[in-house]
């Protein structure tokens, strides 16, 4: 069991960094990312880096508007991968009530922290828009 779970940590972990990393094609190439309008109207944009991600911004503002936006998928992705770990973790389990519950426990955690990220984006947002009314919030 532990060689599969060292299997699986080695494919996040390559994964994570073909995707990341940028692309071959572009890597010397940047990209403009574009943040919407800034305080007085006008468009604004951000430099980048070309990654299988799309154009990840490099400055902190932009990067940080870019993870808001893109958070619930990023974190939708990783509850996934949990929720199918627990799966497997299930199954393999051979009726062994600790390893089920282990799995039970690790799909619920998964659940339970994708709920978490979602109403956080949420409450950023309307906390920024609605309250606010910091630029880059837009409803």
């Amino acid at each position: 069991m532990k060689s599969f779970l060292k299997t699986i940590l080695f494919a996040i972990f390559f994964f994570s960094l073909t995707i990341l990393s940028p692309t071959i094609t572009h890597a010397a190439a940047d990209c403009q990312v574009t943040l919407g309008t800034d305080a007085y109207g006008n468009p604004s944009s951000a430099d980048g880096i070309n990654t299988g991600l799309g154009c990840i911004p490099t400055n902190p503002q932009a990067l940080v508007a870019w993870f808001l936006s893109n958070g619930v998928s990023i974190g939708g992705g990783i509850a996934f991968l949990l929720s199918l770990y627990g799966g497997i973790t299930i199954i393999l389990a051979a009726g062994d009530p600790e390893k089920t519950n282990q799995g039970k426990q690790i799909i619920s955690s998964a659940v339970t922290g994708f709920i978490f990220i979602i109403l956080a984006v949420f409450f950023l947002r309307f906390i920024g828009a609605n309250i606010f009314q910091l630029p880059g919030f837009e409803r």
